[in-house]
């Protein structure tokens, strides 16, 4: 009988707030996010799961004004239990 899945635990709250200000002020570290969420991530010291935080197929960053704009919203998502939507891609409305 198959276990169900236990989802990934949220980011340490330093690894969040750093992914937070690099992705609000570093178009490098935002381009190597979007090409490999699970690099960039090593590249700030967070080594587990990254699943979560990939991007879905056609979605884009969030620009840095959004993210900006969102961070204490994003903060708190990024904290807690993660699932299969990356909170950080650019959404209607924001």
């Amino acid at each position: 009988m198959a276990q169900d899945k236990v989802p990934p635990a949220g980011l340490h709250p330093r690894v969040a707030k750093l992914l937070l200000d690099k992705l609000e002020t570093d178009n490098d570290f935002r381009d190597a996010f979007v090409n490999s969420p699970e690099q960039a991530l090593r590249s700030i010291g967070h080594t587990e799961g990254t699943e979560c935080l990939a991007l879905k197929p056609g979605a884009t960053l969030a620009s840095p004004a959004q993210i900006k704009a969102s961070r204490d919203k994003l903060e708190q998502s990024l904290l807690g239990i993660q699932s299969a939507t990356c909170p950080l891609d650019a959404q209607e409305g924001m």
